[in-house]
């Protein structure tokens, strides 16, 4: 896992080496292993490095050892070392053993298809030289981050974190208070927007081209789309297919030089990818448990399907100064994220790091994919039963799922920002009109184009990141989640439970009682959080002893006065909105220093 950093444009040599090693240190918690920067006439790539695959060989930004192209890069190509080898059948020549440089082989002979062949996560940007062009692109789901901009001389800039393309000197940012609107309602940004208006992320599953004699003209291309192909499968096939799919997705993501772990909660997803990981490993897997202490303890099932898998087991009871983990987490990351479930997963990667495991598995994913949350039992069908003011983007169908997963209420938003043109801010989505699917399918294409690569994926990410450990995500595999979106819906869900033949898969391994018990995950106890004297003091710093920085476009009296019912009159409701006030305040007054 790596940070990788671009400039591409007629004026690079505006740019120092002291501005290149700034914004290299500030992308260091994704590299500490090493660095690098190539230099050419318009375009200066540089690169942080954590070692996961060849070690000793695998130094970026890469340079091709025949053509003049090179590559910076983040993340694992999975199935690597089958390219490479259909790559030496049609002739060349390898240098190293790394994923690295089958992307450049790749793209030498395959052009912009060569992302068809890759299974994994990343984002990357190889330079052409002569050609003059660069080539950028992000794996399908959106597990590694990639942002760009134009700096004040009209260069191409691009980072793996925007804190990085800041650190450069030659941009500062203006924030899109539409994004911030839209945080509030849904806990993250969407995926297709910054929290900038001149920053700009590039969507999953694109690629783009930029000329560098004519910067303004970007072409960004789709190269990937999940279809709705509905497959004449009965269930016992679908379950094999199943099992299959996903024990070569295991072992994909086994491959490493370093050691790999797993997150281990006891609930369905994480029991089965402990489970199989076990299976190709030498020795004990590392598996990793959080538990919340009497607020939500799970931390039996993880113990019990560690024994059942023969794992070596950590557990992590969270008593810790939680006003303090946040303040650290908050001093990371560059947009905020308002999903408490950042805080166990950044803590447990801790616990990995302190215990050498460089790489931990993780079952984000299963519940999109496998129709696992209970708002797909809400919705089944549902049609339209409520009006809900301000979507009018939205077919009436789904405009009352939108309304369960949205945290501040239209009314409420009109109280809250001081212009009110913000209030109506829409999240776009352009999937909710698809003729071809149901209600049902709707929600969770949704959940997989906006929830997954908005939230969970770029949670899992920057917590994990935080401590120089990498994440990977088996039920995220192309091949398995083609599969399972078009297997019938009744296999995934009955109106009443979800993951069924999921379960169903995990009943061949540990008792129906641990299968079918309510799971609660990572769900951080936020109310009583939020009632501990350090976290209360927190609050009360931030919104009613000084003047917060939030109050500059929203409401200061509507907010003490949510904080003040929470508080002093036992209106407990509200303890989700202080939080996501609480998150949005500690990012602006980390980053407000970068703004215009």
């Amino acid at each position: 896992m790596c940070g990788i950093l671009g400039i591409v444009g007629k004026k690079t040599k505006n740019y120092t080496n002291e501005d290149i090693k700034s914004a290299l240190s500030s992308l260091s918690k994704r590299g500490p292993d090493d660095q690098g920067v190539l230099e050419y006439g318009k375009c200066i790539l540089g690169q942080t490095r954590l070692s996961i695959i060849d070690l000793s060989s695998g130094h970026q930004p890469m340079k091709d050892n025949q053509k003049d192209i090179a590559v910076t890069y983040n993340g694992e190509i999975y199935n690597y070392q089958e390219i490479k080898e259909a790559l030496e059948d049609k002739g060349h020549i390898f240098s190293t053993n790394s994923d690295t440089e089958v992307i450049l082989k790749s793209y030498i002979e395959y052009g912009d298809k060569c992302l068809e062949h890759f299974e994994g996560m990343f984002a990357f940007a190889i330079w052409d030289n002569e050609k003059q062009e660069l080539f950028i692109a992000r794996d399908r789901f959106g597990k590694k981050p990639f942002y760009y901009a134009f700096d004040e001389c009209g260069n191409f800039i691009f980072a793996s974190e925007i804190k990085a393309l800041f650190s450069l000197g030659k941009i500062k940012g203006d924030v899109d208070f539409e994004a911030i609107d839209n945080f509030m309602r849904l806990l993250y940004i969407p995926p297709y927007k910054s929290i900038y208006k001149n920053i700009h992320t590039l969507k999953p599953a694109h690629y783009g081209i930029i000329d560098s004699e004519d910067l303004n003209d970007i072409k960004i291309y789709q190269y990937w789309k999940l279809e709705k192909k509905e497959i004449n499968i009965s269930y016992a096939e679908a379950k094999e297919k199943i099992k299959g799919l996903f024990g070569k997705s295991v072992q994909r993501r086994m491959i490493s030089d370093v050691e790999v772990g797993s997150m281990l909660s006891g609930g369905v997803d994480s029991t089965l990818i402990s489970y199989e990981a076990q299976k190709y490993m030498k020795k004990p897997l590392k598996t990793f448990s959080v538990g919340f202490g009497n607020f939500i303890n799970e931390l039996p099932f993880a113990k019990e399907a560690a024994e059942k898998t023969g794992s070596d087991h950590n557990e992590l009871i969270i008593d810790a100064n939680i006003a303090e983990e946040l303040k650290k987490v908050y001093e990371y990351l560059d947009e905020p994220i308002a999903d408490a479930a950042v805080i166990p997963t950044y803590l447990i990667s801790k616990l990995a790091k302190e215990k050498n495991t460089k790489v931990l598995l993780s079952g984000d994913g299963a519940d999109e994919l496998f129709l696992g949350y209970g708002w797909y039992v809400k919705h089944w069908n549902i049609g339209l039963r409520h009006k809900i003011e301000n979507f009018n983007l939205f077919p009436k169908q789904f405009k009352n799922f939108l309304k369960s997963v949205t945290y501040i209420s239209d009314k409420e938003r009109k109280q809250l920002w001081k212009n009110k043109k913000y209030a109506k801010s829409e999240v776009i989505t352009d999937y909710s009109n698809e003729k071809k699917l149901s209600d049902l399918e709707k929600i969770n294409t949704y959940d997989l184009n906006m929830y997954l690569p908005g939230d969970l994926l770029p949670k899992i990410d920057r917590a994990s990141m935080m401590m120089s450990v990498e994440t990977r995500c088996p039920f995220l595999d192309k091949d398995l989640v083609e599969f399972v979106y078009n297997i019938p819906t009744e296999y995934k869900t009955d109106k009443k439970n979800g993951k069924i033949i999921l379960k169903d898969i995990l009943g061949e391994i540990m008792p129906e009682e641990f299968v079918n018990r309510n799971k609660q995950g990572f769900g951080p106890p936020i109310n009583n959080w939020l009632e501990k004297k350090e976290m209360k003091k927190l609050i009360y710093d931030s919104f009613v002893a000084s003047e917060a920085s939030v109050y500059s476009f929203l409401n200061k009296r509507y907010i003490q006065k949510l904080i003040n019912k929470f508080y002093n009159k036992g209106d407990k409701k509200h303890g989700m909105k202080v939080w996501i006030f609480l998150c949005l305040e500690l990012w602006l007054k980390n980053n407000k220093k970068y703004h215009v």
